[in-house]
């Protein structure tokens, strides 16, 4: 079953992120072995973030081939 996913807009971005973010967000596709952790040191933003942006409940929920939204910095 197919998920879909709902971009947040510009004023969810900037409360989500407290204005670090341009609202813009690449698709990222999950390696194996890839932690939320690892990613947002790697792109510079939070796991908090991420998490938001991809509406994911557990860091433990991710898995290799998975897409996540991630947010381009200002």
């Amino acid at each position: 079953m197919a998920e879909r996913i709902r971009l947040m807009d510009e004023k969810e971005m900037e409360q989500v992120s407290g204005g670090a973010y341009t609202g813009s967000v690449f698709v990222y596709t999950v390696q194996e072995g890839d932690r939320l952790s690892m990613l947002a040191q790697r792109f510079g933003t939070s796991v908090s973030v991420i998490a938001d942006l991809n509406a994911i409940k557990s860091a433990k929920s991710i898995y290799t081939g998975m897409k996540l939204l991630i947010p381009l910095k200002a």
